[in-house]
């Protein structure tokens, strides 16, 4: 066997081995990151469920204040009549509005 080549193909040898680590150490790697992937996944996946959820309570809860609405405005109407109502000065506290009538009265200070 030709000595230059022996040589030659000795350092192949080491190359491919240190390649062969490398390619195995990043198949590891790359393990890891599919378990975190998947692990992510079903993190947006539960998050997905909570803001469907969220959503449902919070259309059930509209639906309730327009319920609420629609009673305080029946008994304006049978109170005062046809008269105005204007929604002003929102409380963050409270979460509501001021009810202002045409009558001068506000509701909700």
């Amino acid at each position: 066997m030709n000595e230059s080549l022996k040589v030659e193909w000795e350092k192949r040898l080491k190359l491919c081995a240190e390649g062969s680590k490398l390619w195995a150490e990043g198949s590891k790697l790359r393990a890891e990151g599919d378990k975190l992937w998947a692990e992510g996944s079903k993190l947006r996946a539960e998050g997905s469920k909570l803001w469907a959820e969220g959503d449902k309570l919070r259309a059930e809860g509209s639906k309730l204040r327009a319920e609420g609405d629609k009673l305080w405005a029946e008994a304006i109407i049978e109170l005062h009549g046809n008269i105005t109502l204007e929604w002003k000065n929102w409380n963050n506290k409270t979460q509501t509005y001021e009810c202002h009538l045409g009558t001068g009265e506000v509701f909700g200070q």
